[in-house]
């Protein structure tokens, strides 16, 4: 991965404050994995995401082991977004599962209905908005229109 210096260093910093995103698969079988809110592990020098996504075990082995994937992070009380996307892999690696089941949110009894996904990042689109007022209607109305009318901080990177 080219790692686009401050860049990759800026998106990779925003990825571990935020650490939740929704994830979206594109699989073209008949069995896919879920949209799932997920919760990011590791972000590895070569650009990686690794999460754990849930999937029926019986399932998981007729799913396409490498699948193209978007996660969308948004930060909470704030107009702040990223959208990652890129190609993803199924690990199947038990060493790794291991290591990181610990650092997840999930339980060990749930493990065989998880499967351990990396995403290598592509591309990323990043949005900074500002915090929400807790106002009148109008006033977050207006906030949101403005901020949709002038974007103050929005970021497209390649890194493929």
């Amino acid at each position: 991965m080219q790692k686009n210096g401050e860049n990759f260093s800026y998106i990779t910093d925003k990825i571990k404050e935020i650490k939740v995103a929704l994830f979206k698969s594109e699989i073209n079988s008949e069995l896919w994995l879920p949209n799932n809110v997920v919760q990011i592990l590791r972000v590895d020098d070569s650009g990686q995401l690794w999460f754990f996504t849930s999937c029926s075990k019986m399932h998981a082995a007729n799913i396409n082991r490498s699948f193209y994937a978007y996660l969308d992070f948004h930060k909470r009380g704030t107009d702040t977004r990223l959208l990652i996307n890129g190609p993803a892999t199924i690990v199947d690696e038990e060493d790794d599962k291991q290591e990181l089941m610990p650092q997840s949110n999930y339980s060990s009894s749930v493990a065989s209905s998880l499967v351990l996904v990396k995403m290598k990042i592509m591309q990323a689109e990043y949005f900074d908005g500002h915090e929400q007022p807790s106002g009148s209607w109008t006033e977050r109305f207006m906030h949101t229109l403005n901020s949709w009318l002038f974007e103050p901080n929005h970021k497209v990177i390649d890194f493929g």
